[in-house]
């Protein structure tokens, strides 16, 4: 196993360059796979097992709620012990989930597994550093953005091909096939380069995890059960503001320890900050609500003021082969972040998202114009999942990579569930009375807060800095250095 005491941006691997894309293209797809696999097959648990759709609404949840800290501490993990080696353990944890759940005859079975599986939320973040660790610059950012649109692509895939399976076989072949795909991408990352271990990390600050994670679980939970509970309700609130004083805490303790598992004092940098600001307003608009909505204007009926009563199984194919057209696209926006230029990809990306808003409320009435705004989102989707990343790796030295990519994962899928529930809300108070459709007032309201978001994170994309790897990394490192000096407590 390989050792090092710092960043070693010239030592880089003998294996071929796309034998490591491909295996981390496969990681990537395991974890969005697993992430939406089980929506199709809900309906069914809940019959089956005659829950209601809170209880059956856990299966969902608990990979959720697992997959945000593992996204996030599995990446310190990696950047400490080796990021293959902590890519190998999720990937067989996500084995033992999918056994788990084939083996449960109960709805408690079936939810602990799929808990398990979410450890699967931290493989994105360590194929990041894997690919820093051992691509040469040149082919970085266009690697970065192959795996990031791989990732997209492998959530599209999780509904349409479980919905297949499900309907064919029922909802335990669908674990067959993540066991299958998980066990073949874990017995290949065996032929990544050894893992790269760095001294200094013995000391793992374990207190830190702790205090994290039930923190970010309480406040996720919130914000996902405000589906049902609404923004009004003292539930959902009571977890979000729970959630976030135990993460007060967690800060507090992080900024007095010496070796914290997650170094807080790296998101005062200005580019990283910035980064993770752009990050929220996407997630919220395009990623968040303009992801939601689509597949709702597909599938209501045409009675409604809004439906092209597509059916389910059709709206899946026509979002699996949008998806692609975003998976080919990921290439060009990671050529385009080349040299420090992934600030540009991404208003590249903004700009297609305020695009696809605009056509999306003009194209509702026909399926095929409403085809046509739903590829430019998959362009826009496609550049912002496939740009962030990169600006990521511009803005933090290699050792901090999968650390950084890691809250950036949460940031996303955090605030992307924000604007679900946003969306929700702004529909469900725009409804035809005495019907559950709602309004053509309310889809354009929706459509106008999307624009709203993507202007405002092309504003804040202006100010995040360009430049080249070599001269974001070293301005990010002195001024990192001046912040954790400014920041440190003096001992009493």
């Amino acid at each position: 196993m390989a050792t090092t005491t710092g960043l070693e941006p010239e030592s880089r691997t003998q294996r071929p360059t796309a034998l490591i894309i491909t295996i981390l293209i496969f990681a990537a797809i395991v974890s969005s796979f697993e992430a939406t696999m089980m929506y199709t097959a809900l309906p069914g648990i809940m019959e089956q097992f005659q829950a209601t759709p809170s209880s059956a609404g856990w299966i969902l949840t608990g990979f959720l709620l697992v997959g945000a800290a593992s996204a996030a501490i599995a990446g310190r993990l990696g950047d400490a012990f080796g990021r293959r080696n902590v890519l190998i353990v999720l990937l067989l944890a996500s084995v033992v989930g999918s056994v788990v759940s084939i083996a449960s005859d109960s709805l408690g079975g079936l939810i602990a597994g799929r808990s398990i599986q979410g450890l699967a939320g931290g493989l994105v973040p360590l194929c990041v550093g894997i690919l820093r660790e051992n691509l040469p610059r040149k082919n970085l950012p266009v690697a970065i953005a192959t795996v990031a649109g791989a990732a997209m692509w492998g959530g599209a895939a999780g509904n349409i091909v479980a919905g297949n399976i499900y309907d064919a076989w029922g909802w335990h072949y669908i674990f067959v096939v993540s066991l299958v795909l998980a066990l073949v991408t874990a017995v290949a990352a065996f032929l990544l380069p050894p893992a790269t271990v760095r001294t200094g990390l013995e000391k793992v600050d374990w207190l830190g995890g702790i205090l994290f994670v039930p923190g970010i679980a309480l406040a996720m939970y919130g914000i996902n059960e405000s589906h049902d509970w609404g923004w009004g309700s003292g539930k959902t609130w009571a977890f979000i503001l729970g959630g976030l004083v135990v993460l007060a805490a967690w800060v507090a303790w992080e900024l007095r320890t010496d070796k914290p598992l997650l170094n807080v004092r790296i998101f005062t940098n200005r580019k990283v900050g910035l980064t993770l600001i752009a990050t929220m307003l996407v997630s919220v608009g395009t990623l968040g609500m303009s992801g939601y909505v689509g597949q709702l204007i597909f599938q209501m009926p045409t009675i409604a003021p809004v439906g092209l009563g597509v059916s389910a199984g059709h709206a899946g194919d026509l979002s699996f082969a949008i998806g692609l057209i975003g998976f080919a696209l990921s290439p060009l926006s990671g050529r385009i972040s080349r040299g420090g230029r992934a600030r540009n990809a991404f208003m590249i990306g903004c700009a297609l998202g305020l695009a696809a808003a605009v056509l999306s409320a003009l194209l509702l009435d026909t399926v095929v114009g409403f085809v046509i705004s739903q590829i430019v989102l998959t362009g826009a989707t496609g550049f912002m999942l496939s740009s962030l990343p990169n600006l990521i790796v511009e803005s933090v030295g290699e050792e901090n990579t999968s650390e950084v990519s890691g809250f950036y994962m949460v940031t996303q899928n955090a605030f992307a569930a924000v604007g679900t529930s946003l969306g929700t809300m702004i529909l469900t108070h725009n409804l035809v009375p005495e019907t559950p459709f709602s309004t053509r007032h309310g889809y354009n309201l929706l459509f106008i807060v999307v624009s709203v978001v993507a202007v405002l994170a092309l504003a804040v994309a202006s100010f995040i800095k360009r430049g080249t790897e070599d001269e974001v990394g070293e301005a990010t490192r002195a001024e990192f250095e001046a912040d954790a000096v400014a920041i440190v407590p003096e001992p009493i």
